[in-house]
This record gives C-alpha cells, sequence and structure tokens, in this order.
C-alpha cells in the first residue's frame, strides 16, 4: 500500500470510505470537504479508474458505491481518522441516526474570548496578568500571576502560574477565571524553576487486581506480558492523567474496579509529587472503629477462621463481659467507605447482626 501522506486528500478520503464502510456517495465528499457535486463526481471517477481492479466497487446509483468484502485499500490509514469523522456524523448519510457520539465533555463551560485573551499574550511575552478567579468565595478571588504552560485534562483547560504574592506555582482551571488584565505597569517578574513542571516521574500502572476480567483491560490497553506499563511523565501533570485515566491510587486497590479499571502500582515512589493530591483514591487515610459481632459471647476458632476468609484480617477481635467485637484501624477513602466494606465483607461470610458502637 502507499503512503498517504503526499498523496490528494479527496482521494484518501473515498479509499477510507470504500475501505472502512464499505459505502461511499458524492454526499460524503460534499459534506467533508466543502466541495460541488460535479467535483466529487470526478474525483470518485478518477480514483476508480486508478484501482488495478476496479470491478471490487460497483456502482448503484442513488445509493452511491459499495465496495466488495474483498476490497483492498490503495494507501496507509489511521483508523481514528474515520472514527472521529463518523464520531462526528460527517458521514451519515446511510446511517438512520442523527449522530454517533457527542464529543464535548457535558460540565465543560465555554470559555470567553475575552477572557482568555490577556492569559495567553501574558504566556507568550512572559509578563503578569491580574485573574479575578472562582473560588468558594461568592466574588471570587484576585490574583497577580505570570502564566507558564498550558494544558487539557480530563475535557478541561488549565493554565499553570507562578502566583506572584505568595511566590509559589498554581495550576488554575480557565473555566474559573472570571476575568483577566495585562498588568503592564509591573516591575520585571524573575519566575523561578518550576520544579514539578521540569521534574518526569514514573507511572506505573497496571489492570487493577479487584477488576472481574484483567485480561480484558490489559488487551485493551496492550499491557506487556508481566501487565505493568511504565509512562514517564511530568510531575506536576502526573494526578491529572491518573484522574484522567481512573486509576486506583490507593495503594490497596479500595476503589471500584468497575468504574477505575487500572490501579497505580509504584505509589510508594511518587512521595511528595503535589499533583497527585487530586489522583483518585491517593488521599485515602486511617481510619477507627469497632463492630460488634451480636449473638456470639466468646471467640473461637472457628470465629476466627470466619474472619479472617471474610478479608477482615486486619481486624483485632477481642472479648469481654460476653461481647465480642473487632478493633478497625482500616484506610480507606472516607470513613462511610471503611465501614461500609468491612459490614460488606462480614456480612458475606455469615456474619450479619453487626454493630458499629465507636468511631473516630
Amino acid at each position: 500500500m502507499v503512503d498517504s501522506a503526499n498523496v490528494c486528500p479527496r482521494h484518501v478520503f473515498i479509499d477510507q470510505m470504500l475501505y472502512f464502510t464499505g459505502r461511499l456517495s458524492r454526499s460524503d465528499l460534499v459534506a467533508v470537504f466543502g466541495v460541488g457535486v460535479a467535483t466529487a463526481s470526478r474525483d470518485i471517477a478518477t480514483f476508480l479508474g486508478s484501482l488495478k481492479d476496479p470491478s471490487c466497487v460497483v456502482s448503484r446509483g442513488r445509493e452511491g458505491y459499495w465496495a466488495s468484502e474483498g476490497y483492498n485499500p490503495k494507501f496507509n490509514h489511521d483508523p481514528e481518522v474515520v472514527l472521529n469523522l463518523m464520531t462526528k456524523s460527517l458521514v451519515q448519510h446511510w446511517v438512520d441516526r442523527p449522530n454517533y457520539g457527542y464529543d464535548q465533555p457535558l460540565t465543560y463551560r465555554p470559555l470567553e474570548a475575552e477572557v482568555i485573551a490577556p492569559i495567553t499574550r501574558a504566556l507568550v511575552i512572559q509578563e503578569p496578568v491580574r485573574l479575578l478567579y472562582q473560588t468558594s468565595g461568592r466574588n471570587g478571588l484576585e490574583r497577580i500571576v505570570v502564566p507558564v504552560a498550558l494544558f487539557v485534562a480530563s475535557g478541561f483547560r488549565y493554565v499553570r502560574v507562578y502566583e506572584i504574592d505568595r511566590q509559589r506555582f498554581i495550576t488554575l482551571k480557565l473555566t474559573r477565571v472570571i476575568s483577566s488584565k495585562l498588568e503592564h505597569h509591573m516591575q520585571p517578574i524573575s519566575v523561578p524553576v518550576d520544579e514539578e513542571w521540569t521534574r518526569e516521574v514514573i507511572l506505573s500502572i497496571g489492570a487493577h487486581s479487584n477488576h472481574p476480567s484483567k485480561e480484558s483491560i490489559e488487551r485493551d490497553h496492550g499491557l506487556p506480558r508481566d501487565g505493568i506499563k511504565n509512562f514517564s511523565v511530568i510531575a506536576g501533570f502526573a494526578g491529572y492523567l491518573l484522574a484522567e485515566w481512573r486509576v486506583d491510587c490507593s495503594g490497596a486497590g479500595l476503589l471500584d474496579p468497575i468504574q477505575y479499571p487500572f490501579a497505580l502500582v509504584n505509589r510508594h515512589e511518587l512521595e511528595g509529587v503535589d499533583s497527585l493530591a487530586i489522583a483518585p483514591g491517593y488521599q485515602a487515610t486511617h481510619h477507627s472503629f469497632t463492630i460488634v459481632i451480636s449473638g456470639v459471647e466468646k471467640i473461637t476458632s472457628d470465629l476466627e477462621e470466619t474472619v479472617y476468609k471474610s478479608g477482615c484480617s486486619d481486624g483485632v477481635l477481642s472479648e469481654k463481659d460476653g461481647v465480642v467485637s473487632l478493633d478497625f484501624n482500616r484506610t480507606h477513602i472516607s470513613f462511610d467507605q471503611a465501614i461500609g466494606s468491612v459490614l460488606r465483607q462480614l456480612s458475606n461470610s455469615g456474619l450479619e447482626q453487626l454493630k458499629v458502637i465507636f468511631q473516630k
């Protein structure tokens, strides 16, 4: 096959449609390239005439052109290009649906040009910009910053800035900027090196240990035989990337494996990476509480085995005045989830008369 880089893009498109969809019409070319019907007809005729086996494409009048199952593409193609065209409904005349999807995140607030322009100008000329930034306060918080980088994560756009008053680097979400204005009158600002934005860290990611189909996750993402894939990323971007990839960063598989199909394997190596504060599960803490097992008056070997097999071996059994209880100091994202995980494990093992008597 021929590389499509230096070929007429309309011919490449015709080849894509015939190969990936088996169908093609003049309206496809008109919709994607904005050409006239006559030009589309000439393009199709020229392309079909260049095929070694023109019989593999059949004209069906108003239905357009249909390719045989054995159609061999003339050019090399990137499947992502065709999928994008179909997702955005640019190729839909033979599809009985308005579109294949929605490519704009539901939560994305439209950005205002007059707010963004001063920020991007300040980034280019490395000068301060005064921002009114939405926080918990109703009227927002005013900051004077020097923008140093832009990035996108989970459908939102962010700007990395150096905050002059507090002499620190922070990351701001652009949708929360209420207003902005260049600060030309200020003295030149010496911006130090942003260590979080220049230092690289390694993220070792694998399938979640509790996922019901680890093999499927590994196949989806081309994970190697050992199941671990390493990514070298900027430290300041690491947390945003882990959130976008839905990686459980608790270190103990605490998050729902269906919602978070991946796990951060080398969490212990990333202490001190500030951006991990927003990574899913990274902020797991210890929660202390006691579970009373009602209807049980003394500790037996059978009870110990039941508790162990339930997954609650981190609980300490105790007995006092005929009351048997389990003391826990469990790491989890929230207190409710910590207790819920224990109650669920014990209940599944047949210990149903349970009561939480202490929490901290």
